[in-house]
């Protein structure tokens, strides 16, 4: 679906659509009682439209959402040299109270700089670096070294691709914030996740 939609020009008509649709989700979520963050995509493209933050501003109110428990995740390889271009809507974003989130960090070239002047809270090292690093030395370096800049940066870190219990305990031995993989839980329909928080006693 995405390749089309940007290929026909309607990525951010579907952005739009996926945003609203999530933003209805945790609105319920919120009405029972939980209180969980959600994140969403949103392309460089979809920055640079000049909409793009009363798009955002609209969901919000129309849902009652908190913008605290909204985080927009921004793919680090898309990242434009020329920065300007998209600093002005996340920073909007960002005063609004969303979390903003570098998604696969590793698999770009985001300099120092970049990372220090992108409002940025979150950072989402790579499945690459993540799944099976305790027995990939050079991978648990990469590892080690973002959960460290994270830290020092004063952002969250959290890990893709968590997929087995050598992974997790390599997670907290770092001292990572946030994990994600199959290892925690497959995807699932948004009526399932209540259940499946409730057995475990979230």
């Amino acid at each position: 679906v995405v390749p089309v939609a940007e290929r026909s020009g309607l990525m951010f008509e579907l952005t739009q659509a996926i945003f609203r649709i999530a933003m209805n989700q945790l609105s319920q979520w919120c009405g029972l009682g939980y209180r969980w963050k959600v994140s969403c995509n949103f392309s460089v493209s979809d920055l640079t439209e000049p909409s793009v933050v009363s798009v955002l501003d609209d969901a919000l109110t129309a849902t009652s959402v908190p913008a605290e428990l909204v985080i927009l995740e921004v793919t680090e390889s898309k990242l434009p040299e020329d920065v300007a271009s998209v600093m002005s809507s996340l920073t909007r974003m960002r005063l609004k109270g969303c979390g903003i989130s570098i998604e696969d960090f590793g698999t770009g070239f985001s300099s120092m700089e970049q990372l220090r002047r992108f409002p940025f809270t979150e950072l989402k090292i790579d499945r690459a670096f993540v799944n099976g690093a305790h027995a990939k030395p050079s991978a648990k370096a990469s590892f080690e070294s973002s959960v460290d800049l994270a830290r020092r940066l004063g952002m969250s870190s959290v890990a893709e691709g968590v997929e087995d219990e050598a992974d997790l305990a390599l997670c907290r031995a770092l001292g990572v914030d946030l994990i994600q993989g199959y290892y925690i839980a497959r995807p699932m329909f948004p009526e399932a996740v209540v259940e499946w928080a409730r057995v475990r006693g979230h």
